[in-house]
């Protein structure tokens, strides 16, 4: 409802992501994914609060973790034109086109979500926006189609 108060303070994100990323590493190799985290050289100052861009981080590596059978998952974090940018790529599933529009809003799961993922709410993406928008960042996904895996993006300004 937009009541939510957020306890913005400057941060790195770097920090985030890295301990975020080696957090889910067992889980990820213990299905057989490879589980790569690569991050470029950059300033990764921003203004945050620290425990929601770590639950939007986490949410994010957890979904690609939840929906890849088989294959890889790679996470890289680069800093571009002010911006800091995650990208998580996977090998998974994928997003149909009739799902994209969906996605990101309460309830935008797959119809085939809980044969994959029993835990799947449909809300967390819709989450992960809500909280990426209110640090004036962008969130976002790209995929060829039914399994052929996608690539989830997460946008915020450097401060």
């Amino acid at each position: 409802k937009g009541t939510f108060t957020y306890d913005m303070k400057p941060l790195d994100i770097k920090e985030i992501v890295a301990t975020e990323a080696e957090d889910r590493r067992a889980v990820a190799e213990t299905k057989g994914l490879k589980y790569d985290l690569e991050i470029m050289n950059g300033n990764y100052h921003t203004k945050a609060d620290l425990n929601q861009i770590r639950e939007a981080v986490r949410n994010l590596i957890d979904n690609a973790i939840n929906y890849t059978q088989k294959g890889s998952i790679n996470l890289r974090l680069t800093t571009k034109n002010n911006k800091i940018l995650l990208e998580i790529k996977d090998t998974g599933v994928g997003i149909s086109n009739e799902l994209k529009p969906k996605l990101f809003t309460k309830g935008g799961r797959d119809k085939d979500s809980l044969k994959i993922n029993v835990n799947s709410t449909g809300f967390g993406l819709s989450i992960v926006k809500s909280i990426v928008d209110a640090h004036k960042g962008r969130v976002w996904a790209d995929s060829a189609g039914p399994n052929k895996g996608s690539t989830f993006y997460m946008e915020l300004p450097i401060v």
